[in-house]
């Protein structure tokens, strides 16, 4: 890959060009400027919430978002993954890869014992990660010693 990549917290700056690129996620629902922006604030402030951005030379080529919550069959906090996109032009490049490998960071920091995610696409993508198909969504349990106990 040429140039600089850095994968970062998103801020509120970013609102223009993150909002360019989630107007490119497969949805038949597409939120509106205003509902887009309400959405990023409640998210740049909110603990259990994520959204991070993939910059390269100095713009923005994708984002991940996603939120953290209790759950009673994983037996503690797990993070989920809503939408993680990369700019066609710059996949396979191993932006995506980063943007999942923040998240999990993120997750492990605050103490969840897996990672989920919900899609029917993409799923060598995931499954190169150490996702695991699963009950309708794919997994990845932070710590190996948590998959032992009681996996669903």
């Amino acid at each position: 890959m040429s140039g600089l990549l850095q994968i970062r917290r998103a801020k509120l700056a970013d609102e223009l060009a993150l909002f360019a690129l989630v107007r490119q996620f497969p949805s038949p629902t597409l939120p509106s400027n205003e509902a887009f922006a309400q959405s990023l604030r409640l998210k740049l402030k909110d603990n259990d919430a994520l959204v991070a951005v993939a910059e390269l030379d100095g713009r923005l080529v994708g984002y991940i978002a996603g939120d953290a919550h209790e759950t009673f069959y994983a037996g503690g906090k797990i993070a989920w993954v809503d939408e993680i996109l990369v700019a066609e032009s710059e996949r396979r490049r191993g932006i995506g890869r980063s943007l999942m490998t923040e998240f999990e960071n993120w997750a492990a920091g605050g103490r969840c014992r897996l990672v989920g995610l919900a899609t029917e696409a993409a799923a060598s993508f995931y499954e190169e990660l150490g996702f695991e198909p699963g009950d309708g969504y794919f997994k990845r349990y932070l710590k190996p010693s948590d998959r032992t106990r009681g996996s669903t």
